[in-house]
């Protein structure tokens, strides 16, 4: 099998049929779907079942939870159970541009890079309005680039689009690097450091995957597992420091760190949340905060070293004007 397609898959019913049509209709017969059911309590594999029954000649399967896992412990149990060439992590509630697929495989077969980066764009939900449509920095296009690991980790993390779903991974290459243990953001957390393993890549400069905005997704609702963000972007910084020795990744993941504190404390007393939940959000942000390596001064020293002016300026002006909620905070 050259591609496992893996797909968790909790309360979906409504996005499944779209994103199903889209795959099934074209896909090769060396690819697969792998489905992880995450005890939905909807009819999400109901609907997966009778896609299948429409589309007898594409390989499924479907692993069973017992109980809810959530996202991130989801995407381990379907990377272990592939045994693919490549791996490809859809998010259920996305949208796949078909017509790409017979040339994605293609490229995987021909050129086998140890990982193939697309493009995409971002539409919202319930409207199908575009919002954009995003490229990636990575260079040359089309093209198959035998590079060193820190350059793609570099490239991806300040090109900040660093998402499992618009990345399909040599397998081999990935089994076992990560915990998989972050409740939330396990993209930011984890695809960085995945791509310090490859040695070569292919950019494939045409969108493969269509986006949504949810309102209701952990992205955009404001919650405990946004406080992950925050933790997943210190761990990065820190990896990119110790393991990874790139100065300057490391510099604009802190700065990212800061940026992304500084607007959570801002919204945290505007939204509609219980006194206790409140307390556990500010306590959980202040542990992750306190844990980054250097003091908010040192990183815009850091950001100056690295010739990244404008963000340094910017992380400055930032801390100031949000003195007043750490006041508020304590």
């Amino acid at each position: 099998m050259q591609l496992s397609i893996l797909i968790p898959v909790y309360n979906v019913a409504a996005y499944l049929p779209d994103l199903l049509q889209d795959l099934l209709s074209e896909l090769p017969l060396n690819a697969e779907i792998i489905f992880y059911d995450d005890a939905s309590p909807d009819n999400s594999i109901a609907i997966v079942e009778e896609f299948m029954l429409l589309y007898p000649r594409v390989q499924i399967r479907i692993l069973r939870g017992n109980e809810n896992i959530g996202l991130t412990k989801a995407r381990e149990q379907l990377l272990l159970a592939s045994n693919a060439k490549y791996i490809w992590f859809v998010d259920s509630d996305d949208k796949v541009n078909s017509a790409v697929l017979a040339e994605v495989l293609l490229i995987l077969s021909r050129d086998q890079p140890d990982v193939l980066v697309f493009d995409y764009d971002v539409f919202y939900d319930g409207s199908n309005q575009l919002k954009h449509h995003e490229t990636l920095s990575f260079y040359p296009k089309n093209n198959l680039v035998h590079t060193s690991g820190k350059e793609i980790y570099r490239t991806a993390i300040l090109d900040g689009r660093h998402y499992f779903w618009n990345k399909i991974f040599r397998r081999e290459l990935i089994i076992g690097i990560v915990s998989y243990d972050i409740p939330a953001y396990e993209d930011i957390a984890y695809t960085p450091v995945l791509l310090s393993k490859c040695q070569s890549f292919y950019y494939l400069a045409q969108v493969v995957v269509h986006y949504r905005i949810r309102k209701d997704s952990i992205a955009q609702k404001l919650s405990l597992q946004q406080a992950y963000g925050l933790n997943a972007y210190i761990q990065q910084a820190l990896y990119a420091d110790k393991v990874v020795g790139d100065k300057k990744s490391q510099a604009y993941l802190l700065y990212k760190a800061c940026i992304y504190y500084y607007r959570l404390i801002s919204k945290i007393n505007k939204v509609e949340m219980s006194q206790v939940d409140r307390k556990k959000y500010k306590e959980l942000l202040m542990k992750f905060y306190t844990e980054k390596p250097i003091s908010g001064w040192k990183i815009i020293l850091l950001l100056c070293k690295v010739r990244m002016y404008g963000k340094a300026v910017k992380l400055m002006y930032k801390g100031f004007t949000s003195k007043r909620f750490y006041i508020r905070y304590k």
